[in-house]
């Protein structure tokens, strides 16, 4: 507020009066001095003083109505004359005091003031904000990612946001005026009359509905020009307008429907996507293993309902790890892919192939009419496999064993059907692989007695159930010991000893091969340095390695732990491995093993001929000593024959290269003279001696000396 008076006492006074109604005060005594105060600052009000020394306040009304049109004006004077009041009125004064003046009047009159110039700009905040609410409005509408739109009485659209374009491919003058129908997908009409064209209100209108909706490529096309569904999936929320009912009775008029509906065909497809990879094997497409039970446990319902026969399959690839191990995953995913494929091929239609993990896959046949059905396909999937595969390059051959369990003959349930498959698959592989098998109550007594020997197996480490038997190695010349193979036996509690054809296949199954494996290894070390100890006759001591100790990244780092604890030099400890065991990473075997063979540690092949018989590893790896399989040696006879034929041909090849021979499995002086006759230089076998424990070993070792 400006006040302008040149009586200072009066003005003062006048100041102290306002002060408490208005927020600021600026005063003047002296045209001059509002004249400087008003290009100075804006103004809301301005009390004047007509009668100044150096001019007059109708001249400072001029100015303050050009230049700050907005500022209130009264006027306070002691002009009699109702001229001056009449004058003061017309140049736009809000009002004219005739001094003097009643405090009272002064302060309503500034109040009156105040609050008008509120309302005032109340009055332009509030059209400022409805303006600004509009334009948000229109903005949030036509930006939004959902459709919005209206209908009226008899279902056509009155108005659609810049959505419908990006949704459904229409602009919206194109519906405008067209019936709703226009866009609802042909198998939805009537659900869309309820939900689309919504009539009811409050809780009982649409609230996330799922509709479909064609877009206007559908409208152009016809069914069979169109290559990909055009529809659209939306969750729609809809409510019918009614105009107000007069004296507020009923819900009125009804002028037409607004909703809104939201494109979540995106959402949908992310969904869909979801629900297959959870129930659906990723490399092959096929159902898992959750699918797959669900499938037959409604196959079961049914099969019980209407009296029928099923059956489940378990198949497994035979030597799978093998195509992993030499080729890479790439190549064994590959084979996987193409393995499904002609699985594919084999079934009916109605049947359920799943691939539940790794190479392992089930099979469902809902409708049997019996036991030969079941084997037929299992026989058709078999003979399918004997054409090979070709991946990445590779000529590829894959075996199946399979287990079949007969519903409801093998079981009543979903865990009984697949794990007596399994047990069934577990015995085709034991008979000779890539074959099929019916489960039988025999299998399973046999089965439960395996799980029995994997369980008390996993304790028999830790409460020292384990022995290191040792067989002589003799030359076949002097009749000489020259060495010791270290033999795992398993002294059980109530079984007595077990037989490593028994457990050792289990333990390799089970992951145990290798603490198991470690513990021999250690266990022969320290017999060998014992022997060194007691100053008896130089000898070997032969460790056989398993594949699962191999390829761990630690194996030369083990081995070389335990040789420093027991033979740091590593001289008299020889390692057997199996062809087997080479080739399931040649490149890796060979480096690990030329380590080992730097600290004179000998390498000697095991079984050999019974595995790929490849010369060409043989030149890459540090070998010393090549074992003939005892399968060969059974065989050989005084008269030539294959067996013969062919221990004589591995015998020259190791002369060939320079390589010691050991003959396993000899039993007879027959077998003895005729591996003599080839230049064989060491045989073992019950011919000489059974595997012993240390004690009986030590004997031996005595006599020898002698």
């Amino acid at each position: 507020m400006l006040i302008v008076e040149d009586e200072p006492r009066y003005l003062e006074s006048t100041r102290l009066l306002l002060a408490q109604h208005v927020q600021a005060i600026d005063t003047a005594i002296t045209a001059g001095q509002s004249f400087a105060l008003l290009m100075q600052n804006s103004y809301d009000l301005a009390l004047l003083d007509l009668h100044l020394p150096d001019g007059n306040g109708h001249e400072i009304m001029a100015y303050i109505r050009e230049h700050q049109p907005d500022c209130r004006v009264i006027i306070a004077s002691g002009d009699s004359q109702i001229d001056a009041a009449i004058k003061s009125l017309r140049m736009g004064a809000y009002d004219y005091l005739r001094k003097p003046y009643e405090p009272e009047d002064l302060i309503n009159t500034v109040r009156n003031v105040v609050r008008k110039l509120e309302l005032e700009r109340e009055n332009v905040r509030m059209a400022q904000q409805i303006e600004q609410s509009e334009q948000w409005h229109r903005l949030l509408v036509n930006t939004s990612p959902d459709v919005i739109y209206t209908l009226d009485a008899r279902g056509r659209f009155t108005y659609l946001n810049d959505s419908i374009q990006r949704t459904l491919g229409f602009m919206p003058g194109e519906l405008v005026g067209r019936d709703y129908t226009t866009i609802i997908s042909h198998d939805q009409a009537e659900t869309a009359q309820h939900h689309f064209n919504e009539r009811r209100t409050g809780e009982r209108a649409t609230r996330n509905f799922e509709l479909l909706l064609r877009r206007k490529d559908d409208l152009l096309s016809s069914l069979t020009e169109r290559t990909s569904d055009q529809r659209i999936v939306v969750e729609l929320s809809s409510m019918g307008m009614y105009r107000p009912a007069r004296m507020g009775l009923g819900m009125g008029e009804f002028l037409g429907t607004y909703g809104v509906a939201r494109d979540i065909s995106a959402r949908k497809q992310a969904e869909a996507t979801i629900t297959f990879q959870a129930y659906h094997d990723l490399l092959t497409g096929l159902p898992n293993r959750s699918l797959f039970k669900d499938r037959l446990g409604q196959a079961m319902v049914h099969a019980k309902r209407h009296g029928q026969t099923m059956a489940t399959l378990f198949l497994d690839m035979d030597h799978f790890k093998v195509v992993n191990d030499t080729l890479g995953h790439l190549v064994g995913d590959g084979l996987l892919q193409a393995l499904a494929q002609r699985l594919r091929d084999c079934l009916r239609e109605g049947d359920t192939l799943s691939r539940i993990g790794g190479d392992e896959f089930m099979l469902l046949l809902p409708h049997i009419r019996s036991r030969d059905n079941a084997a037929y396909i299992a026989q058709k999937i078999i003979s399918s496999l004997k054409q090979p595969f070709y991946v990445e390059g590779h000529e590829l051959y894959a075996g199946m064993s399979i287990g079949i369990a007969i519903y409801p003959d093998d079981g009543d349930n979903i865990e009984t059907l697949i794990k007596h498959a399994d047990i069934a698959m577990y015995h085709a592989k034991d008979h000779g692989r890539n074959d099929y098998k019916f489960f039988t109550q025999d299998l399973h007594k046999s089965f439960t007695g395996r799980l029995a020997i994997e369980n008390e197996m996993r304790h028999a480490l830790e409460k020292k159930e384990f022995e290191v038997f040792y067989q002589p190695q003799v030359a076949v010349e002097s009749q000489r010991v020259r060495g010791m193979e270290a033999l795992v036996r398993w002294n059980h509690p109530t079984r007595g000893i077990v037989s490593p054809t028994d457990f050792i296949p289990i333990a390799e199954e089970c992951g145990l091969i290798t603490p198991i494996s470690e513990w021999v290894m250690d266990e022969a070390c320290r017999q060998a340095q014992l022997w060194r100890s007691d100053v008896l006759p130089k000898i070997s001591m032969a460790i056989n390695l398993s594949a699962r100790q191999i390829e761990h990244p630690q194996f030369v780092e083990k081995f070389m732990h335990c040789l420093r604890q027991h033979v740091p030099d590593g001289h008299g400890i020889e390692i057997e491995i199996t062809e087997s065991t080479l080739m399931r990473d040649i490149d890796g075997a060979i480096s690990k093993l030329r380590k080992l063979a730097d600290m004179g540690v000998e390498i000697s092949i095991d079984d050999f001929g019974t595995g790929y018989s490849s010369l060409s590893y043989l030149k890459k790896l540090p070998i010393n000593t090549i074992k003939i399989d005892r399968s060969f040696i059974h065989d050989l006879t005084g008269h030539m024959n294959n067996g013969s034929t062919i221990v004589a041909g591995i015998a020259a090849m190791a002369k060939g290269l320079n390589l010691k021979v050991v003959a396993e499995g000899v039993e007879t002086q027959e077998q003895l003279d005729y591996l003599k006759s080839l230049g064989c230089d060491i045989y073992q076998g019950f011919f000489y001696s059974r595997a012993v424990n240390a004690e009986a070993a030590t004997e031996i070792l005595t006599r020898n000396q002698a």
